[in-house]
């Protein structure tokens, strides 16, 4: 009998890869009002910078470890530093940033340094944005007999900005951050972990998640059953059968009344 359902967070109850190319739009058009140049090329070239520049830095193999990304690593403060290395990204993140937009700018033949600074400080603040998935109320509400946990990877205090901005928080009787742990999905660990706070066991467990090479492999290894959410952002990977596909989270339920 299933006691207790698990989530992935970003891309499973709130929206992730919209929220940024708005923030990545709004920033190129702000920068399109000060120069003549192709909106959808910056664009194209900020992401590419950000990811090159990022597996470059200082903290690439701790950030793959707990599932930290490099869009990411654009609006993290970094103010929880539970380990080393995020005292190292507080440190070098800012230099990061102005990094991507100089090298973006640069290939449309721009070089204005303030523009890079007003650039970086623009999307760290308009990122700040946390919509839920349209059906998340109705599938909490439809929940409410169930222990209910999130399970995220990411650093301490953005996943925690996060749960707090997406507003159902308290809906929640236990949250595992792979930051906070120092073990990311599809570490065992923190399944381990998320069980425990639960007073679950694994077998007792569906674990929901955008993610198959994280949270579907993950949930599978610890005995857990497994919903893969397809949002469009991932491609389905056969390596990682879930045992439910959905588009969305409502279309879980029958399922679940057929396991109890």
């Amino acid at each position: 009998m299933i006691a207790a359902i698990l989530f992935d967070l970003d891309e499973t109850l709130i929206l992730d890869h919209p929220v940024s190319r708005h923030a990545w739009q709004n920033c190129a058009l702000y920068a399109a009002s000060r120069y003549s140049l192709d909106v959808a090329l910056l664009v194209h070239s900020a992401e590419q910078a950000a990811q090159r520049l990022w597996q470059s830095g200082p903290a690439f193999a701790y950030t793959q470890r707990i599932g930290h990304s490099a869009g990411e690593g654009l609006w993290a403060r970094y103010e929880v530093q539970t380990h080393p290395a995020l005292k190292t990204l507080c440190t070098w993140a800012p230099s990061f940033r102005v990094a991507v937009w100089v090298e973006a700018l640069a290939e449309q033949g721009i070089h204005d340094p303030d523009l890079c600074q007003e650039l970086a400080q623009r999307y760290f603040h308009q990122r700040r944005l946390y919509p839920r998935y349209p059906e998340v109320d109705a599938l909490l509400q439809a929940l409410a007999g169930y222990r209910l946990g999130i399970v995220t990877n990411g650093v301490p205090d953005l996943q925690r900005e996060k749960l707090e901005g997406f507003g159902l928080r308290h809906r929640f009787a236990a949250v595992a951050i792979s930051g906070e742990l120092d073990i990311g999905k599809p570490e065992p660990g923190i399944f381990a972990h998320i069980c425990q706070e639960l007073g679950v066991a694994p077998s007792a467990c569906v674990m929901v998640g955008d993610n198959p090479e994280r949270d579907v492999a993950g949930a599978r290894a610890v005995g857990m059953r497994s919903v893969w959410v397809n949002r469009g952002f991932k491609p389905k990977d056969p390596r990682y059968p879930a045992d439910l596909e959905v588009s969305n989270l409502l279309e879980m339920l029958p399922w679940l009344e057929a396991l109890d």
